[in-house]
C-alpha cells in the first residue's frame, strides 16, 4: 500500500516521472500491478513478465497491462513504447530487460524495490546496475525482521548471500553510528 501511494504521489507531482517498480517475485510484483491497476490506464502502467511465465499463471485482470508477442508469449512493446509508460513493473530480475532494449540508464526518475529485504542482493544489483544513474531516486522497502532472502546453498550462505542488500545497508549505517565514511 505504501509504495502504491508514494507512486501515485509522485505521479501527481511531476508529469515527467517513470516509475520502475520492481520486487523479488512475481506474485510480490502483481500485487503492485493489481494495486495501479484501479488507477492508471493501459497506456500508462506495463506489468513485464518473462518469455517463459506461462500466461494461466497471470492473474486475469493483470493481461492488459502485459504485451504478447507473434508466438503468444509474454514480451515487451517497441523501446519507444516502453518508455512511454508512466510506470513499469516486473522482478527485480526481469528489470535487465530494459536496457537490454535500449532503456538509457536514468530514464526512470523513481525505482521502487519491494520486499528488498526478501531479495538478495544480486537482484537487486540487477536493478540497480541496469536502471539508476546517479540522479534516480532509489526506494527500497521492506522489513528486515520478517523474511530473509531465500538462499538454498549452503556456500552460497556462506559466502552472505542469505543477508539482503537493505539489511547490509542497515548493518552498514549502524556501524557508522548514523555517520558517513
Amino acid at each position: 500500500m505504501t509504495i502504491v501511494e508514494a507512486i501515485k504521489q509522485i505521479l501527481r507531482r511531476d508529469p515527467s516521472a517513470h516509475v520502475l517498480a520492481c520486487a523479488p517475485s512475481n506474485s510480490a510484483a502483481d500485487v503492485i500491478t493489481l494495486r495501479l491497476s484501479g488507477l492508471l490506464k493501459t497506456h500508462e502502467l506495463f506489468r513485464f513478465y518473462a518469455p517463459s511465465r506461462e500466461k494461466k499463471t497471470v492473474p486475469p485482470a493483470l493481461t492488459r497491462f502485459t504485451f504478447m508477442n507473434s508466438d503468444n508469449l509474454f514480451s515487451h512493446p517497441s523501446l519507444d513504447r516502453v518508455k512511454s509508460f508512466r510506470v513499469i513493473v516486473c522482478t527485480c530480475v526481469s528489470a535487465a530487460f530494459t536496457l537490454g532494449i535500449g532503456v538509457q540508464r536514468g530514464h526512470f526518475s523513481h525505482v521502487f524495490i519491494d520486499e528488498a529485504a526478501q531479495a538478495t542482493e544480486p537482484e537487486v544489483m540487477v536493478v540497480i546496475k541496469n536502471t539508476a544513474n546517479v540522479s534516480t531516486k532509489l526506494i527500497l522497502s521492506g522489513d528486515p525482521k520478517q523474511l530473509r532472502p531465500i538462499v538454498h546453498s549452503a556456500i552460497a550462505n556462506e559466502l552472505g548471500l542469505g543477508v539482503s542488500y537493505l539489511e547490509r545497508l542497515i548493518e552498514h549505517r549502524g556501524s557508522n553510528n548514523g555517520t558517513s565514511g
